[in-house]
């Protein structure tokens, strides 16, 4: 444990010797008017917080009591919340159900300079990932997904291009979360390619999607950020050395710039044949659903402004302990909090 904090230590000195804290403020200061397009799958994330009491008498199940239940606005909501107080003006491009389209909880959860523009889904719900957390120990007992994945119409779909067509060029970054919930489709994924001045994505294999949305879907983005085993599942390697999976994901894919997340173990980043690492920073973590939205939604800024290879780890590490330290998307990874974070690992330095 010594070794790891004196290696952190090690670290956060050489960051801070080749990147000053005023040197942050300049960076961020110069993205104030860019034009940023985020685009995704909107998801809403309930956390119904209950008591577990014991076995039931009648049947082999936990009996709980019910405590309290929140609504975090998650997925492409929490992305673009993420980005909205370091750009001031961010257009969002979504998707809706029209069965319970909480769209009123949407625009009331969404800083006041995102401008909406949802799309609807017939006879869909807005996707809604619920979760019961044991209120005593701050864990997950299991989740209820409510949520139509099948494929959107052709006539939605071709809505949706058209809308992407014109309004694409109009933006200095295009931002990409894509969840696999049946919102990207391939005509959407290809207008986003060939129309988008800078693209980031980050294309998520989770529980419901497993399979079915591997980052190999796109041909061709400026930067992504994936966790380990996104970077393994379309390789098949499973057990590989992880360096070795970066290079060979780079030679099969052809991806020039990406980060790789990899929870307590840091991230690792890819810039045209070099790697670069960074440890995690993470004190205490309460939750990580999001925390790869997060390191993404900055990365992407960040990268777009050409930032040092070897800031972007550190930068990325920040931004995911940061994230851990709230309940699923409760509060964004805001600027001054970002900025706050950094000096104070370098005060803790000297």
């Amino acid at each position: 444990m010594k070794e790891d904090i004196d290696y952190q230590k090690e670290y956060i000195s050489s960051i801070k010797n080749k990147f000053n804290y005023e040197e942050f403020l300049k960076k961020l200061d110069s993205s104030k008017n860019l034009k940023a397009l985020i685009i995704g799958d909107s998801i809403i994330d309930q956390y119904v917080f209950v008591l577990p009491k014991a076995r039931a008498m009648k049947d082999p199940i936990l009996s709980t009591h019910f405590k309290k239940e929140e609504d975090y606005a998650g997925g492409v909501l929490a992305t673009a919340n993420h980005l909205s107080s370091y750009v001031n003006q961010i257009k969002l491009v979504t998707l809706v159900g029209d069965q319970n389209p909480k769209l009123d909880f949407i625009k009331n959860s969404l800083s006041k300079n995102i401008e909406l523009e949802a799309f609807i889904k017939k006879n869909s719900p807005t996707t809604t990932k619920r979760r019961y957390m044991n209120i005593a120990k701050n864990n997950k007992l299991f989740k209820v997904d409510f949520m139509n994945d099948k494929p959107i119409s052709e006539n939605l779909s071709e809505k949706i291009v058209n809308y992407l067509s014109n309004e694409l060029p109009k933006y200095d970054l295009v931002v990409v979360s894509d969840f696999g919930h049946g919102f990207i489709n391939n005509p959407i994924r290809d207008t986003l390619e060939k129309k988008s001045s800078v693209l980031s994505a980050n294309v998520q294999s989770n529980s419901s999607n497993l399979g079915y949305n591997y980052i190999n879907h796109y041909k061709n983005l400026d930067f992504i950020v994936i966790n380990e085993d996104e970077l393994r599942l379309p390789l098949m390697m499973r057990f590989e050395d992880i360096e070795e999976t970066i290079f060979k994901f780079h030679e099969r894919f052809k991806f020039e710039k990406f980060l790789v997340t990899m929870g307590k173990e840091g991230c690792l980043f890819f810039n045209k044949g070099e790697l670069y690492t960074g440890p995690a920073l993470t004190k205490g973590v309460i939750d990580t659903v999001g925390a790869g939205d997060a390191v993404f939604s900055i990365l992407s800024l960040f990268t777009y402004l050409d930032t040092d290879n070897e800031i972007i780890p550190f930068i990325g590490n920040c931004a995911g302990a940061l994230k851990t330290r709230y309940m699923g998307n409760k509060e964004s990874v805001t600027k001054e909090k970002l900025l706050n974070f950094v000096k104070g690992l370098y005060d803790g330095v000297g």
